[in-house]
């Protein structure tokens, strides 16, 4: 399940609209304080179904974009907002499990310590299933 976090980091990456962008996991061991910053980490999982022999997973991928306050901060915010929604809503992953197509399901503001910077948390679902004991 946390494979998903360098493939969607990879695809992430690639966007013109990232460049410059420090494209991070919440499983690298990096510096987190260079900015602008795109974070992507899971931020829990939902059992949305089951039964006694397998279970439904709906992990929740968060992508948290962290910039410095400025007077064009919303500008580049909302054009990376819109990067990010246009890779990754409906992109099926291709992993060594078969996963749903990622779904936007939520966009947060984020509280961040240093007053001088501004950040938005992007959340996306996707649904495999895992087999238990037969």
């Amino acid at each position: 399940m946390l494979a998903l976090e360098k493939l969607m980091a990879q695809r992430l990456r690639e966007l013109p609209a990232l460049t410059g962008w420090a494209v991070r996991t919440g499983t690298d061991d990096a510096d987190r304080r260079p900015v602008p910053a795109v974070d992507v980490r899971m931020g829990g999982a939902s059992v949305p179904s089951g039964n006694q022999r397998s279970v439904q997973l709906q992990p929740e991928w968060q992508v948290v974009l962290v910039s410095k306050r400025s007077s064009d901060a919303a500008d580049v915010l909302d054009g990376v907002i819109e990067a990010v929604i246009a890779a990754l809503h409906n992109w099926r992953p291709v992993a060594s499990r078969a996963w749903t197509e990622l779904k936007l399901v939520r966009v947060l503001p984020v509280d961040v310590v240093d007053v001088a910077l501004i950040g938005f948390e992007l959340t996306f679902t996707t649904t495999s299933v895992f087999n238990g004991q037969q």
